[in-house]
C-alpha cells in the first residue's frame, strides 16, 4: 500500500478561476512562449500579427506583422505560431497562414531581428505551400514542435466534407511532420508513414 497526501484523498475538484491579463485584441488564435525564460507570451492574432505579452501589457508595437500576405476572416487569417525548439540560439520561428492571393496554406519560417522584441519581417523563407482555393473553411491552422524535434502541422480538409481526408495524395486533412532541421527548406523523417 503507497502512501498518498491528503490532497489526494479529497473529492473536491480544484478551485479554478480566470483573470484578465489583455483587452482590446482583435481575435486572437493562439497563445504560446518562445521557450526562452523570457516570460513573455506571444498571442497571434487572426489579422495577421504576432504580439507580446510581457507579463504587465501588450506590447504596442507587434513583434510580427504580416497583415498583407493574409486572407483573413471566416477561418482563415494568421493560425498560428511555433518557436523553433533552440529559438534560443538560432531566432527561428514558424508562421502558418492563408495567402491572400489565393487562400492557400503557407507555412514560413522566419528569424528575430537584433530586438528580440521585434522579428525581421523581411527574414521569410516559405517551407510548404499547400493549394486551399475551394472553401474559406477547415483550413487547420496548428503548429507545434514533438519532444522528436520536428515540426507537425495540421492541416484541415479544405472544407469538402472531408474528402481530401480520405485522399493520400493531398496534404489536406493531414497531419503532417518534417525535420527543420536537415536540408532546406525541410526533410521528411524516414520513419513518415
Amino acid at each position: 500500500v503507497s502512501a498518498r497526501p491528503a490532497s489526494a484523498l479529497s473529492d473536491a475538484p480544484p478551485s479554478l478561476g480566470f483573470s484578465e491579463i489583455a483587452s482590446g485584441l482583435s481575435s486572437p488564435v493562439s497563445i504560446t512562449n518562445a521557450g526562452d525564460a523570457s516570460g513573455r507570451l506571444f498571442i497571434t492574432l487572426q489579422g495577421g500579427q504576432i504580439v507580446i505579452y510581457d507579463g504587465s501589457q501588450v506590447s504596442p508595437t507587434p513583434f510580427l506583422n504580416i497583415a498583407p500576405l493574409i486572407r483573413s476572416g471566416n477561418e482563415q487569417g494568421l493560425l498560428s505560431v511555433a518557436f523553433h525548439p533552440n529559438y534560443e540560439s538560432n531566432g527561428y520561428f514558424y508562421v502558418y497562414y492563408t495567402r491572400f492571393s489565393d487562400a492557400a496554406l503557407v507555412i514560413a519560417r522566419y528569424e528575430v531581428s537584433g530586438d528580440p522584441n521585434i522579428a525581421d519581417a523581411g527574414s521569410a523563407s516559405i517551407l510548404l505551400t499547400i493549394p486551399h482555393a475551394e472553401a474559406s473553411n477547415h483550413n487547420g491552422g496548428q503548429l507545434q514542435f514533438g519532444p522528436d524535434g520536428y515540426l507537425y502541422i495540421g492541416t484541415g480538409d479544405g472544407g469538402t466534407g472531408g474528402a481530401y481526408s480520405q485522399d493520400g495524395s493531398s496534404l489536406l486533412g493531414k497531419m503532417l511532420r518534417i525535420n527543420v532541421n536537415g536540408a532546406a527548406p525541410y526533410t521528411i523523417p524516414a520513419d513518415n508513414p
